[in-house]
């Protein structure tokens, strides 16, 4: 686990509400702006898809409730972006999902092997949230084979959140999790 490739969670807020800031006074105010929206969305997702874990957190922003007349809600878009977004270490979208994760924050805490895991992965108590998070975010990721060419390609179209849908992820994380367990004790 390179913890040194992540954003630090009041690093990765900043980010984010300055992007969101900029993009919505966009929507507002278009004609103080060289470019539309649409436009700087799509700038948004080129860097989205360089691999930049803010510029992905704030595609997932979008996608959540979508923005009438540019972008539809999709909630498979929304979850994949945020998922991808902690996967690249963004502690800010991790803390978001941790609602999300806390089972399977349940599952390793629950391990026999606890403090093993702790000292193998020099979890502490300031730590653990990034490091398990970024770990099940990283399987969830790998079993649902996401990457940001692949959402940034997906057609903007309407996907409502159903109980099924989140089904789906659920599972991606109860496959992943065996997975995890492995990685952090060998």
């Amino acid at each position: 686990m390179d913890q040194e490739n992540f954003i630090t969670k009041s690093d990765a807020f900043r980010g984010f509400t300055s992007l969101r800031t900029v993009l919505n006074d966009c929507i507002e105010h278009p004609e103080s702006y060289k470019k539309s929206f649409p436009d700087m969305f799509a700038e948004v997702g080129a860097l989205a898809m360089s691999g930049n874990p803010i510029a992905q957190d704030v595609m997932s922003y979008y996608y959540k409730n979508g923005v009438k007349d540019y972008i539809p809600s999709n909630y498979d878009l929304y979850m994949q972006w945020a998922f991808l977004a902690a996967a690249n270490g963004n502690e800010f979208t991790i803390e978001k999902l941790q609602f999300f994760l806390n089972y399977a924050f349940e599952e390793i805490v629950d391990n026999d092997q606890l403090q093993q895991i702790i000292e193998k992965n020099k979890i502490n108590d300031k730590n653990y949230m990034f490091v398990l998070g970024n770990l099940l975010c990283e399987g969830i990721v790998d079993e649902l084979q996401i990457t940001a060419k692949k959402l940034v390609e997906t057609p903007s179209v309407e996907v409502k959140y159903t109980s099924e849908k989140l089904r789906n992820y659920r599972r991606a994380l109860d496959n992943a999790l065996p997975k995890i367990l492995k990685y952090l004790l060998v």
